[in-house]
């Protein structure tokens, strides 16, 4: 019934040749033109004629150019990476190739829903309008304050400088934009989200290629055989790292995003942004101190290898699409032995449940938690806590909603008591909008 409701409401759309300002305008010039009749008024019968003359001209004048723009005039870019709380993003639009009357313009509207997982957080919606012609390229920059997946909607019109009628361009873009967790305490590099092809010197490739390669031995990975090389010969090469395989370093990570209650609520919302952004952070500058070092991520009981900038890009976004879930009757795999780095929020209740199932692991909790007000007095005196907004360095419209503007989650114990072990604890203080 609301499919059917939204496809009636998009064609009506699509076919009313008039704005909001222009609806009420020619209802009453309808209307003047009835009175008009109704009292002989010979003005009001002019008037009303001429503006309604004028009117639909100008809705007719709407639909006919609108009609000439199609997608493959319109180019919607959005490579670039979101992160949350940061720099909005470089996107931009593009229309070329097509100009309009001198009265008219071309408005763009970009809105959506802003999501994690299910979790529904809020709308955005942002909107302009320019001459084609004079400009063919619109800056669109994009900022969002949380992590997750941004079902965005592109919607063109033509319309009259005076915004009375209007008339779509074709159908609407949809993109599902990826909004990836922010690094702490660090401007982030803007890059395209899309892998480029690099030209290559066919006699440095050859050097590479011999030096990276060996034989290959039964236990080698399949993927890293070189079928380009081996189908020179009659033997299998692999390609390996310039550091022996037996001296690389795999790093575990358990991100557990787990909670007895899942409904949003500030709180929670702001243990799940520190969460993923320390996460990211903690990899980060892992690789800066060693380049060479795996990273085995559990996100809650998925599993996955982090070797190259193309698994971390695929990483982050997953984990900014990630929202809590309660405790799965069975845990993930994880080693047997060695040292495990297990993030988690005060909202977990199954990490006890973990010490026990894995008695012979190393365990290194970093915690993010909420701290009291009074706790929080004590603890700026000794060390600072990790002023962390809920809504940080955003601008934009229609956000966030107002839902979430009350209340905050606070834990009745010290996690330091119940939770003994803690390598590293982030006291968070949620602050309300700051701008």
């Amino acid at each position: 019934m609301i499919s059917t409701m939204h496809r009636v409401y998009e064609r009506s759309a699509y076919f009313f040749p008039f704005s909001i300002l222009g609806a009420p305008l020619l209802i009453g010039l309808f209307w003047l033109l009835g009175n008009g009749f109704a009292t002989a008024n010979p003005y009001a019968y002019l008037l009303s004629v001429s503006g309604l003359g004028l009117l639909i001209l100008l809705g007719i004048l709407a639909r006919l150019q609108a009609g000439r723009i199609s997608d493959d005039h319109i180019a919607w870019n959005t490579k670039h990476l979101v992160f949350a709380g940061k720099e909005p993003a470089p996107h931009s639009l593009e229309i070329r190739g097509i100009k309009l009357l001198p009265f008219f313009r071309v408005r763009y509207t970009v809105s959506g829903a802003l999501r994690t997982g299910d979790t529904y957080l809020g709308r955005y919606r942002r909107s302009g309008r320019f001459a084609p012609g004079r400009t063919e390229r619109i800056e669109l920059m994009l900022g969002l304050p949380h992590c997750g997946r941004f079902h965005a909607e592109l919607v063109l019109c033509v319309e009259d400088i005076f915004g009375l009628s209007r008339a779509r361009c074709g159908l609407s873009q949809t993109r599902h934009i990826p909004v990836q967790p922010g690094v702490i305490g660090r401007p982030v590099e803007y890059r395209i989200a899309e892998r480029g092809a690099e030209e290559k010197n066919r006699m440095q490739e050859s050097e590479v290629e011999r030096y990276y390669m060996r034989e290959y031995i039964p236990g080698d990975r399949f993927r890293d055989i070189n079928w380009k090389a081996s189908g020179r010969g009659d033997k299998l090469f692999t390609r390996i790292s310039p550091i022996a395989q037996e001296e690389t370093t795999t790093v575990t990570i358990y991100a557990r995003f787990h909670g007895e209650a899942t409904r949003l609520s500030p709180g929670l919302l702001s243990l799940a942004e520190y969460q993923k952004a320390w996460i990211i952070s903690f990899i980060l500058k892992v690789r800066e101190e060693h380049p060479d070092f795996l990273f085995q991520v559990y996100l809650n009981n998925d599993s996955r290898l982090l070797e190259s900038e193309d698994d971390l890009e695929l990483f982050a976004a997953d984990l900014g699409n990630t929202w809590f879930t309660r405790q799965p009757s069975e845990l993930p795999d994880l080693p047997a032995e060695g040292e495990v780095y297990l993030f988690a929020t005060a909202a977990d209740r199954g990490i006890d449940a973990v010490r026990t199932a894995y008695p012979k692991l190393d365990l290194l909790l970093y915690l993010s938690r909420l701290g009291k007000s009074e706790e929080l007095k004590q603890i700026e005196k000794l060390s600072s806590a990790v002023d962390w907004s809920l809504y940080p360095a955003y601008q934009g419209e229609d956000f966030p909603a107002p839902a979430l503007l009350f209340g905050r989650v606070r834990e009745k114990e010290t996690l330091s008591r119940r939770l003994p072990g803690i390598s590293r604890e982030a006291v968070l203080n949620p602050q309300l909008i700051r701008r």
